[in-house]
């Protein structure tokens, strides 16, 4: 009952065709065309069908976040223990499970309101990778360490000790680091999936009106970067936080705003962790160097 890495991410956006082009010509994920009911749109940066699903609505915000199970008896124990605590959930049926390429899945909500879809099954797409802006590879895992996921997220968690627990003791994560920033009465509790990415979920103890303080996906070399960078100044988008490296993931990004305001990490040299000798730590800085914050409307 562990999971295995941070899947994908459904992402509701007023503008999907801006979140795209976003997606595509910034970032350098590659688009991923497939027939959709609901008119959503997919973006690739391996194997999987899709790391990230663009849906149109009324709001920019993240919609459910899908953490995977190695197979169906590890998702099964996870039912059987959410079932047994007393929290409800739904069961995906079999065309919402294919619009997810997954072989199934259930949904709910965690204990500060975040909606989570834990699955199994995924089902690979081998046409190769191919960047529109000609990223090499974007850091997801390989032969040697299995699937780490697209990288991780961060969700807002004002219920947060409830929230520790339940994915903690029911869901399958372990703390990794608790920090406490600089910032006044601000926490965040990192969380490692079955995988060696430092951390692939992680709990801010404040609500966020996007639903995700942060999203990151990571490239093998400084270089992609840097063109990342010049990429994010070329079409005029606000950086949330200039270049740096963190403390305990040892990640080297910035942080650029999405069109609709949702941030995102794009980083380089994530730490990968042996869990067998590894001590969870208690942090009161956030950073090395770098990462000058600006926030739009706060800082102007």
């Amino acid at each position: 009952m562990t999971v295995a890495a941070i899947g994908y991410l459904r992402i509701e956006a007023q503008d999907n065709a801006a979140w795209m082009e976003f997606g595509t010509q910034v970032l350098g994920l590659m688009e991923a065309p497939r027939e959709d009911s609901a008119g959503a749109r997919f973006l690739r940066m391996d194997a999987h069908p899709f790391r990230f699903m663009v849906e149109s609505g009324t709001s920019d915000r993240l919609v459910a976040t899908g953490l995977e199970y190695r197979n169906q008896g590890d998702w099964r124990a996870v039912c059987d223990a959410l079932a047994g605590a007393g929290h409800s959930f739904s069961a995906g049926s079999a065309e919402e499970a294919e619009r997810r390429c997954v072989s199934g899945y259930i949904s709910l909500q965690d204990p500060s309101g975040n909606t989570i879809e834990l699955y199994y099954g995924r089902k690979l797409d081998y046409v190769p990778f191919n960047s529109p802006v000609g990223v090499q590879r974007f850091v997801t895992g390989d032969e040697y360490t299995g699937d780490t996921g697209f990288g991780h997220a961060v969700l807002p968690a004002a219920q947060t000790e409830d929230t520790i627990a339940f994915y903690t003791d029911l869901i399958g994560l372990a703390v990794c680091d608790d920090l406490y920033p600089p910032i006044p009465d601000s926490r965040v509790i990192f969380m490692h999936a079955d995988n060696p990415r430092q951390h692939s979920l992680a709990l801010y103890n404040q609500p966020h009106p996007a639903g995700v303080v942060h999203m990151m996906v990571e490239v093998d070399t400084l270089d992609e970067v840097g063109l990342a960078l010049e990429r994010v100044k070329q079409a005029g988008l606000p950086l949330l936080a200039t270049l740096g490296r963190h403390v305990n993931d040892n990640m080297c990004s910035f942080y650029v705003l999405a069109p609709g305001g949702i941030a995102v990490e794009y980083g380089y040299d994530g730490l990968l962790v042996d869990w067998d000798n590894y001590t969870p730590t208690v942090s009161t800085e956030g950073d090395l160097w770098g990462h000058e914050y600006s926030f739009p409307g706060v800082n102007d």
